[in-house]
């Protein structure tokens, strides 16, 4: 992960699993790539839609495709990934999610050496996203040329990178499918963190 930071895109995604009535995996995963690549991965990804469909989901794909879609991702040049997770009550989601960022986004701007970070978008949700961030810039945790944008899922193929690694991840660990997930983690330096209470 040696990029000079004008040149480093960390894109964000999120996933979830419920555990029992009570509690709820949720997770993010920050897939970092230097833009000097980006039209090279998106290249690769494309071909791999369905007709009809405009964007790959893990959680709409087959464990076929869901494998097929790995070995593409195990040949493209990325910097690096972290997964970060939290147990959660099922209602408090944008909880969990303000926590994972609050952790991510430090992380990436000064250990990463990331300049741009890109989320899907939630719609009206973002405005959360946005709070996090002004509250991090605020406390000088980020500085203001960490820049973050929201974006739909079918406006770059990048945005598909961490739904599937995020996907996979949590097929492997709670759906017992994992070589999707084994093969991705052998190919790349993928670091999961799981955030427990008091941290």
């Amino acid at each position: 992960m040696n990029e000079p930071a004008h040149e480093r895109t960390a894109h964000l995604d999120e996933t979830g699993v419920r555990i029992n009535a009570e509690q709820r995996l949720y997770g993010i995963a920050a897939v970092i790539t230097s833009r000097r690549e980006h039209a090279e991965i998106c290249d690769a990804l494309r071909p791999m839609l369905l007709p009809g469909r405009t964007c790959l989901h893990h959680y709409d794909e087959t464990i076929d495709r869901r494998l097929s879609i790995a070995k593409v991702i195990t040949r493209l040049t990325l910097e690096g990934a972290l997964v970060v997770v939290e147990t959660t009550a099922p209602r408090q989601q944008e909880r969990a999610r303000t926590r994972l960022l609050t952790e991510l986004l430090p992380r990436l701007q000064h250990q990463e050496c990331v300049d741009h970070v890109v989320l899907e978008s939630r719609a009206g949700s973002d405005k959360h996203d946005r709070r996090t961030l002004d509250r991090l810039r605020r406390s000088r945790v980020v500085t203001a040329s960490l820049r973050v944008d929201h974006v739909r899922k079918d406006a770059t193929p990048l945005v598909w990178l961490p739904d599937f690694i995020a996907g996979s991840y949590f097929a492997a660990e709670h759906h017992g499918e994992p070589e999707p997930w084994a093969l991705i983690a052998e190919s790349h330096l993928i670091d999961v963190r799981t955030i427990r209470d008091g941290e």
